[in-house]
């Protein structure tokens, strides 16, 4: 059987009010019954909403709890979601307990959840979310499979959001009001006193294998955050786990295990703008791989499907770096073009074409920052599915990073320049080609210096070659769409005490924009997990249109007085020329063909396999 306790706190007109509780738990609700055939009747939801049958006192939840944990049977699945304020509380010397907080501010804490779970029949799974804060920890003891994160620095939050944290003194404050003094607390709670200590003696244990799993939505020394209503939220306020859980799991038609929801998840929330909240899973080895509430979901409509997961996504990216002195002015042009040409020629929905510009135009989705770009690329790459088309088109500064080992030659690796300087390597790349399903065809167009190459370990179908030199076009001006590596280097230096402070390119780039979102260039132990060193070239569903050779310089050109990239323009041009059908070396080859005619010294190239030398720009996989 499969049993679940909902309970959200909106603690209504207290200092401490949320806004996104009810959302939180109706969004798990709809979740739990139309995708892991939870029935209705065995679905019970605690809410301190008006009209609301049960208020969400420590009593009531905890009376839900227990019966629920006392009628489980071998084999049951049980879920329990706590969508509220979180806190940790210090009351012995050197330790800190996590604690969930009712409405009636008398704490459930990490120590009673850990009790529930002793008395749990074997092969029982008991699955707790708790959207809150300092809830990392709230199972007493249980194993840390997805753990801490160190703060990550040097972006803000994209998106409006309200803390979830409450203090212990707050709390003491807010009983103190209730009750006038604190010895008339039990007038208040009850038979049972606010700061009970029941269990707080209990010496700690060791860490052991056992059937709770807890995916939290922060680390136990860290916040949590409450979305406010906006566009992306469809105009409702969430938890911003709670939302980024339900949200992968209806954008995902098959099984996730416990892992994989939760690192998923922290790449949704990452994409909001959140760099200081880490959702963690604590469980048992086993369970950490185990289906998500032990259940494979119920597929998605077929409707669905084709809704959430269209057969065609793109995402374009334009970088003028405004007031820099790197600007260039011809890089969002080129989105608008290239958004036209999908949108009119390879039929994609603009729906489903994300753009991210530093200047905004009508549909631009957010700043083309470093960890932006990612993020809407990971979304795209994990809901692709077998036959889907996936896009990304970059516009803007390409650069080369120096790679030394001990006892090998330099050699200079391609990277795209975002607008926050936080570079997308050749490796990134790599990494997304790897995690393609079967079947998908995954084309990246770059109008960037340095851009061949840009798929680590691609192989090479139109190379370098040295187009005849040649002068420029009399009614062209040009400009090299290149920043040079050591010119990154001296501004991230200058402005981040601890990137001055590093003794190398890794080290600098972790001080200023900390370790977990800075390319796996730098960060070899990620890599060395992920299978991304050591590789040589070889056949998949990457496709690599670039604008120039790895070495070489894409230009920005003025014609007719409007800036262009002289390579998208060939592009598009030579996409409208007319043709019914275009091969990847068609499309290459008619674009090396008008930049020549131009007097550019500017090789484009293409990378991929065999099978995909001659097929459809575009067009279904070969």
């Amino acid at each position: 059987m499969k049993t679940a306790l909902l309970v959200g706190c909106n603690y209504p007109n207290t200092p401490y009010e949320l806004k996104g509780f009810i959302n939180d738990v109706h969004a798990m609700r709809d979740v739990i019954l139309k995708r892991f055939n939870f029935d209705p009747q065995h679905v019970e939801l605690i809410t301190d909403e008006p009209g609301s049958p049960k208020k969400t006192t420590r009593a009531n939840i905890m009376a839900g709890l227990e019966e629920m944990v006392k009628e489980a049977k071998e084999g049951d699945v049980l879920l329990f979601h706590f969508s509220g304020h979180g806190v940790e509380a210090d009351m012995k010397p050197g330790r800190k307990d996590d604690a969930i907080v009712p409405c009636d501010l008398n704490l459930i804490y990490d120590v009673d959840i850990r009790h529930l779970i002793e008395q749990l029949p074997k092969e029982t799974s008991f699955t707790i979310v708790s959207d809150s804060c300092h809830s990392g920890g709230l199972i007493d003891k249980e194993k840390e499979q997805i753990g801490p994160h160190s703060t990550l620095r040097g972006i803000a939050p994209s998106v409006d959001a309200r803390k979830r944290g409450i203090s212990l003194e707050s709390i003491h404050q807010g009983l103190q009001t209730a009750a006038n003094v604190i010895n008339a607390a039990s007038d208040v709670l009850g038979t049972t006193v606010a700061f009970s200590t029941t269990g707080l003696d209990i010496e700690p244990r060791s860490l052991t294998e056992d059937e709770g799993i807890l995916l939290s939505r922060c680390q136990a020394d860290e916040l949590s955050l409450d979305l406010e209503p906006s566009d992306k939220t469809q105009g409702k306020a969430y938890g911003a786990f709670t939302y980024s859980l339900q949200k992968i799991i209806n954008e995902t038609n098959g099984t996730l295990t416990n892992k994989q929801l939760v690192m998923n998840v922290r790449d949704e929330i990452t994409s909001l703008g959140f760099h200081e909240q880490h959702p963690c899973l604590y469980c048992s080895d086993k369970n950490a791989g185990t289906a998500f509430l032990a259940t494979i979901p119920t597929p998605l409509a077929l409707p669905m499907i084709n809704e959430l997961v269209p057969k065609k996504k793109a995402v374009l990216v334009g970088c003028n770096y405004p007031r820099t002195p790197y600007n260039l002015k011809g890089c969002i042009n080129d989105l608008e073009n290239i958004r036209m040409l999908i949108m009119k020629r390879f039929n994609f929905d603009q729906r489903f074409i994300k753009v991210l510009t530093d200047n905004y135009i009508q549909g631009s989705w957010d700043m083309p920052t470093g960890i932006k770009i990612k993020a809407a690329l990971y979304e795209m790459v994990r809901t692709a599915r077998p036959g889907d088309v996936l896009f990304f088109y970059f516009s803007g500064h390409g650069t080369a990073v120096p790679v030394l080992k001990p006892g090998q030659p330099l050699r200079l690796d391609e990277a795209i320049v975002p607008c926050d300087f936080n570079l997308i390597t050749d490796v990134d790349f790599r990494d997304l080609v790897n995690q393609l399903p079967n079947k998908v065809n995954f084309t990246i167009l770059s109008d960037s210096c340095h851009s061949g190459g840009l798929i680590d370990k691609e192989e090479e179908q139109i190379g370098p070659n040295t187009l005849r030199k040649g002068e420029k076009s009399p009614e062209c001006i040009t400009r090299g769409k290149s920043i040079e590596f050591p010119v990154i280097h001296d501004i991230i230096d200058l402005v981040s005490d601890a990137a001055h402070q590093a003794t190398n390119i890794a080290e600098q780039f972790f001080g200023f924009f900390g370790r977990d979102i800075v390319s796996l260039k730098f960060t070899d132990e990620a890599a060395k997990q992920k299978g991304l060193l050591g590789l040589r070239p070889h056949e998949d569903k990457g496709i690599l249109v670039s604008g120039c050779e790895a070495y070489e310089t894409s230009f920005d050109v003025v014609l007719d007085g409007k800036s262009y990239g002289a390579f998208t323009d060939a592009e598009v041009k030579v996409s409208m020329g007319g043709y019914v059908k275009m091969s990847n070396k068609d499309l290459v080859t008619k674009a090396r063909d008008i930049l020549k005619q131009n007097g550019f010294d500017q090789s484009p190239c293409l990378y991929c396999s065999n099978a995909d030398l001659d097929a459809d720009f575009l067009g279904e996989v070969a």
